[in-house]
């Protein structure tokens, strides 16, 4: 019961790793604020999740929708201890074909969206004087893919948006971690997979990526999330974890 009375916000849980890390958090003792642009998912996770989980509307790239969301989670339970700013977008389309509306929609989703979340939930954890945000980026954040130009640009950026608001903030109380994990088995990589001629072939190079021999599960990716979100990671102030069967080892 790791999360015993910590109030947790999720964006992006209603699938994949976010709706793992919702799971898990629940487990271990918390309550979760599920914040989606999926409303009608993450209405149904929090109605199987039980009375420790809400649900809310919420697209990351809007001001107005993490002014709510930190509102309605305080709204419900007076606090906000942990943060997983976990919402993304993906693209795979080289440099040149890549469109100014969908640069923006991948840098808006995922390097926007966590700081605006962090704009407007942190500081309420820097008045209790404690707090863990934990970003969610990609191996792609660390290091270089064609055809990923737009993704890995946010995703490095959110790696280092983690370490400096880790230095902004250490003495505030206040965490700040980072998760890169490798090739997961969600409906992200789903759909990647369907855009491919072959998806048998598609399937077996995404499992070759991975030196471990298979692609990894969102509740791998939710234990790490957990660790950074608990007390047990009091010492971690800008860390970033490979979750990703040793790719980055190599």
């Amino acid at each position: 019961m790791r999360l015993q009375n910590k109030i947790s916000i999720i964006t992006g849980g209603a699938s994949g790793i976010g709706e793992a890390t919702a799971r898990r958090f629940i487990a271990e003792g918390g309550k979760v604020l599920i914040a989606d642009r999926n409303v009608a998912a993450a209405e149904r996770l929090a109605g199987e999740l039980g009375a420790n989980a809400a649900a809310i509307e919420c697209d990351v790239r809007k001001e107005a929708s993490a002014i709510a969301v930190a509102e309605h989670a305080l709204r419900l339970w007076g606090q906000i201890d942990v943060l997983v700013n976990n919402a993304g977008s993906e693209l795979n389309r080289s440099y040149n074909e890549t469109t100014s509306d969908e640069w923006d929609m991948v840098l808006e989703t995922d390097l926007k969206g966590p700081w605006l979340l962090c704009k407007h939930v942190v500081p309420h954890m820097v008045t209790r004087g404690s707090g863990s945000v934990v970003n969610v980026s990609s191996l792609n954040g660390l290091v270089g893919f064609p055809l990923s130009t737009a993704y890995g640009s946010a995703k490095g950026g959110l790696v280092v948006f983690t370490r400096d608001m880790a230095i902004e903030l250490a003495k505030s109380g206040v965490r700040f971690n980072c998760v890169c994990p490798g090739v997961i088995q969600t409906p992200m990589m789903e759909r990647w997979t369907k855009l491919m001629p072959d998806q048998q072939q598609a399937q077996a190079m995404l499992r070759g990526v991975m030196p471990i021999g298979r692609m990894g599960r969102p509740e791998e990716v939710a234990g790490a999330i957990l660790f950074f979100a608990s007390d047990d990671s009091t010492l971690c102030q800008g860390a970033v974890l490979s979750v990703d069967g040793g790719f980055t080892a190599q």
